[in-house]
């Protein structure tokens, strides 16, 4: 005769962890910065404009310095067309997933420069003010003003 497997009781586990106060209440910008770095020259002999980058951050500030390469921790891509600037800030965004879904969005939906013009229009999830905002610098000025 087969034995019988003794069911144990099983304690209701929760599935998340808990969440740390710090990160839950955070604020996340989204934003696109430009290289300044020139790309060469097109097939019609004009000057190609710097490449693009769009991510997200809690700390404006902090994450352009990383791309920049002043701080530890930029991405692998802005790394090799240093330097960078800000061309768009689009924001707050309460919560990482947010912000997330807008950096998902924006980067599907507009290319190069209509990045800077990204409305409500376009998608649900842009918010702020963008190329107006008053920490981008506009795409004519240098770095050593």
């Amino acid at each position: 005769m087969p034995r019988r497997r003794r069911r144990r009781s099983r304690k209701k586990r929760s599935s998340k962890k808990p969440i740390n106060p710090k990160i839950a209440n955070s604020i996340y910008w989204v934003y696109a910065i430009q290289s300044l770095d020139e790309r060469g020259v097109g097939k019609n002999g004009q000057k190609l404009q710097g490449y693009f980058y769009v991510g997200c951050t809690t700390n404006l500030v902090r994450r352009l310095r990383q791309h920049n390469g002043e701080l530890v921790g930029g991405a692998k891509f802005t790394a090799k067309h240093r330097p960078w600037e800000y061309r768009a800030i689009y924001g707050p965004y309460k919560g990482r997933s947010n912000a997330m879904k807008a950096e998902y969005a924006l980067k599907h939906g507009k290319r190069s420069t209509g990045r800077m013009k990204w409305s409500v229009k376009d998608s649900k999830w842009c918010r702020g003010l963008g190329a107006d905002d008053p920490r981008v610098k506009t795409a004519g000025a240098e770095a050593g003003d």
